[in-house]
């Protein structure tokens, strides 16, 4: 298996394991909606696994594979021609460490340095509703964020699957349902948590003796927020200068390619046969966004396959897949080093995902006609 291939089933994977957490997290407040103590009992199901030590292990670990590979992917790029899910997810990712690590600390790290400190749901949803009202702004925030940003993503890897067809109709109604019944389950819970607060003098002390457990360590656990928010920033900006360097660094060796029916694109050496489409407004089957899963941007290569870069495992794997002729190449993959290429497209600009699903019904003929270039 290649690197890049590698890069891409570690980024999956890691990806799956925190959206399977976040899936049990807000399953278990949907059961607000039935009671607080239905809550409590179910967080051992739910959440048990992931509060013991292989489940940390396994979650903290695949946060900052996550994480690193993200910054990794932004710093690879070759051009911010990106779609507009792309943009949201990109920018969604990039929000959640700092959104997210004051929770992660306050509660795992409290636990970590405080022997008698006891998580639950009533604490949480106690500090939210009645102590620290403005801070539960931020965690619905975060809510939002994480799941749209790991909805698009298994989105993303699902649709162009034949398995599609016969999950779609139950994946989609789950990817909407689950965070409206946990804010709504949120909402109800801490309802009886304000109730309870009010009417029992022992709960409520137990809670507040809680929280000053949490307050005791505020000031180590924020000057470890800080240490990893400088690094994760630093990484950041790290990764963005190398795209920025990249992109400066390209644009001194311009470069054109000819398309089908007397199309000419301008772009730079390294971009990708696609990025030279988007970049010139010329329509262009993309729909995975240029990850080579779909192959839906397939070319013929006429002219200048010596100036493109070589095949790797990511698109030999898809033309395969596809039973791809000689001569064809993925335009998200092969990256123009040279003039004198000259590709003709071979699927519709229109196309979908069922095109993807099943490209053996997508005829191979030039797509000029029908792609309007």
């Amino acid at each position: 298996m290649s690197m890049p291939s590698m890069i891409r089933k570690a980024r999956l994977v890691s990806g799956l394991v925190l959206m399977a957490f976040v899936t049990c997290h807000l399953a278990n407040l949907a059961l607000g909606l039935s009671s607080l103590a239905t809550v409590e009992h179910w967080q051992i199901v739910l959440m048990g696994p992931w509060l013991s030590a292989p489940g940390k292990i396994l979650l903290a670990g695949a946060a900052f594979v996550h994480a690193a590979l993200g910054l990794y992917a932004l710093a690879a790029r070759r051009s911010l021609v990106l779609s507009a899910s792309d943009i949201v997810q990109l920018c969604l990712g990039l929000l959640v460490p700092p959104l997210l690590i004051s929770h992660v600390l306050a509660i795992g790290g409290t636990g970590q340095l405080v022997q008698q400190f006891q998580v639950s749901y009533s604490l949480i949803l106690a500090i939210y509703w009645v102590y620290s009202p403005l801070y539960a702004f931020q965690q619905l925030l975060v809510v939002v964020v994480v799941w749209i940003h790991g909805a698009l993503g298994i989105y993303g890897w699902l649709v162009l699957k034949p398995v599609w067809t016969r999950i779609g109709g139950l994946v989609l109604p789950i990817l909407f349902a689950v965070p409206i019944l946990a804010l709504l389950g949120f909402a109800e819970a801490g309802k009886e948590v304000i109730a309870r607060l009010q009417e029992d003098p022992a709960w409520q002390a137990a809670i507040i003796a809680n929280i000053r457990r949490m307050i005791s360590v505020k000031a180590p656990l924020y000057a470890t927020q800080v240490q990893v928010l400088t690094i994760y920033g630093t990484a950041a900006l790290l990764a963005l200068a190398i795209l920025a360097a990249r992109i400066f660094r390209a644009r001194r060796r311009p470069i054109s390619i000819a398309y089908d029916g007397g199309a000419v694109a301008q772009g730079r050496h390294g971009l990708s046969i696609l990025e030279f489409s988007r970049l010139n407004s010329i329509a262009h089957a993309h729909v995975c966004s240029g990850r080579g899963r779909c192959g839906t941007c397939r070319v013929m290569v006429e002219d200048g396959t010596a100036m493109l870069s070589p095949m790797r495992g990511v698109e030999r794997a898809t033309l395969a897949r596809i039973h791809a002729g000689a001569g064809v190449r993925l335009a998200c993959q092969a990256r123009v080093l040279g003039p004198g290429v000259a590709v003709v497209r071979l699927l519709p600009a229109f196309v979908d995902a069922a095109a993807a699903r099943a490209p053996e019904e997508w005829s191979s003929g030039s797509a000029v006609a029908e792609a309007g270039a």
